[in-house]
């Protein structure tokens, strides 16, 4: 009950902002514009550029892409800032796990986004493009799992750099370093299918694909590199080596908190 509270109060915080959601709405939208723009152009200019994909499948990529991307909502700062502030001292001695705490947090945070942002984003692309996504009932089953791993994967991207702040007086830096290597290899801007195949394979054995890349695949139906349940693998082994990087910043960080607070 205590981290459903926080999932309730996160969820209402996000109301809260009035303006910051119709902005992030308006953000969300012009993304899904320009993106549908581009690939339409290239796909009625240069067809053959688009490898075995159609022009329709690229488009419905981009909208998807883009609303998974909006559904994740972000929550470094409720970390950073209370290392900053020094409050992190006092959530630690609260009765809870502050790891808990924050997972629940972004979890309402990201409800929110689902709910308030990404399904009417969709409803209003469907109506505004025109562009039925080929989403079957088998892909969808297949997407559930995979959206929730690369969810699980984002909080634990997040709360890692978060955690930097225990070393750092400034983590931004890193901020910009990881949303240059998800502008890149996330396939959140270009899908991954129109790299050279040996720049897919090395990107397939990083994290950042696995954000946005392979749920869309999946929920659309596109051919991968490797088979469903080699993918749920791969999902497995990025899951416990992130974790396990980011679990080991933060609890080194909150001993170096400790010893320095006597």
């Amino acid at each position: 009950m205590t981290y459903l509270k926080f999932i309730s109060k996160a969820f209402q915080r996000s109301i809260a902002y009035k303006l910051e959601y119709y902005t992030g709405l308006m953000n969300a939208f012009l993304y899904i514009f320009i993106f549908t723009s581009v690939w339409q152009t290239v796909a009625k200019e240069s067809p053959g550029s688009l490898g075995t994909w159609s022009g329709e499948t690229l488009v419905s990529y981009a909208i998807l892409s883009t609303l998974i991307k909006v559904s994740f909502g972000r929550n470094e700062a409720l970390l950073t800032n209370k290392i900053k502030t020094g409050d992190i001292v006092y959530d630690i001695l609260k009765p809870y796990n502050f790891v808990m705490m924050y997972f629940a947090d972004s979890f309402g945070v990201s409800l929110f986004q689902l709910f308030a942002r990404a399904i009417p984003l969709l409803i209003f692309s469907l109506l505004f493009f025109g562009i039925i996504p080929s989403v079957t009932t088998v892909s969808l089953l297949q997407f559930i799992p995979v959206y929730i791993m690369s969810f699980v994967l984002f909080i634990l991207f997040g709360f890692m750099i978060s955690s930097l702040a225990f070393f750092f007086t400034e983590v931004f830096s890193f901020m910009i370093l990881y949303s240059a290597l998800v502008t890149l290899m996330s396939g959140s801007v270009i899908p991954l299918n129109l790299f050279p195949e040996y720049l897919v394979n090395i990107i397939s054995w990083s994290p950042f694909p696995y954000l946005y890349y392979y749920p869309t695949t999946v929920l659309i139906g596109t051919p991968i590199q490797m088979s469903y349940g080699e993918l749920l693998l791969r999902y497995a082994l990025e899951l416990m080596i992130v974790g396990s990087i980011t679990f080991t910043v933060y609890f080194s960080g909150k001993r170096k908190l400790e010893f320095a607070g006597g």
